[in-house]
């Protein structure tokens, strides 16, 4: 339950960002006496997205976060989180990145869905290399609230060279996927890491927006967990995530 008004939040929401920008995400976190309920952090990533939206930025779509049991370990949370996707960090595969536009990058290879134009089906599926700042400043007991104010780390997407039409998207839970970085496999797994699937992931997700009013909209992108933990990555290096039928992505890091 949300104990503290809109009012209360919009400083909050406007230090989130301020931070974000400043390459510097969720210092607010660093003080031991702040505190936010689950409600609450939701409430200041959408009041975040909405100044997002008011300088100009557009939602590319959503993000499902904290699915597969790989990633709960990995950050000590044991439920799902969302988060917003936006159209200016949206890259295509081949893309190379400044380190310097992230805190502590690190990657994710997941399976994504693209909403159709009717917006009621998929048109196309296919793997991303999702981009983080990992940075977790709160105590463990605060991890998921953190995870929800700060958008999930959410910061950025590499899109296939092309989107492969979707016929049956359930088959995204027998496909592979594999993180390679500067040639060497990191990871492997296959989408039924996802508990249900990615499927599973969208279901969860549409439900979740419903409570905030929310429906996905024509052509929007939706992540729908890694089935694989997050890897760290540094300046030189060259990521790759390669699925059975589905196109290669890749990105490097400038030096």
């Amino acid at each position: 339950m949300s104990l503290l008004s809109a009012a209360d939040l919009e400083p909050i929401a406007r230090r989130q960002l301020a931070d974000y920008d400043a390459h510097r995400p969720g210092t607010l976190f660093s003080d031991p006496e702040f505190r936010l309920t689950l409600p609450e952090a939701y409430q200041v990533q959408m009041r975040v997205a909405s100044l997002r939206e008011s300088r100009g930025e557009s939602i590319a779509g959503y993000k499902v976060g904290c699915v597969s049991e790989s990633v709960q370990k990995q950050l000590g949370i044991a439920e799902p989180v969302f988060g917003h996707l936006f159209v200016g960090e949206t890259h295509r595969s081949g893309v190379s990145l400044d380190s310097a536009r992230f805190d502590h990058l690190a990657i994710e290879g997941e399976f994504a869905l693209r909403i159709a134009e009717d917006s009621a089906s998929i048109d196309a599926a296919f793997a991303v290399i999702e981009l983080h700042n990992y940075v977790l400043r709160a105590p463990a007991a605060a991890r998921a609230v953190e995870l929800v104010a700060g958008n999930a780390m959410q910061a950025g997407i590499v899109l296939p060279p092309y989107e492969p039409r979707c016929s049956d998207p359930n088959e995204l839970a027998a496909e592979s996927i594999s993180v390679l970085r500067n040639g060497a496999i990191l990871g492997a797994s296959t989408g039924a890491a996802l508990p249900g699937g990615p499927m599973a992931s969208l279901t969860w997700l549409l439900t979740r927006l419903k409570d905030f009013g929310i429906t996905l909209q024509a052509r929007q992108i939706v992540l729908t967990g890694s089935p694989l933990p997050l890897y760290a990555v540094a300046p030189g290096d060259r990521i790759e995530i390669r699925c059975g039928r589905l196109p290669p992505v890749t990105m490097t890091v400038n030096p």
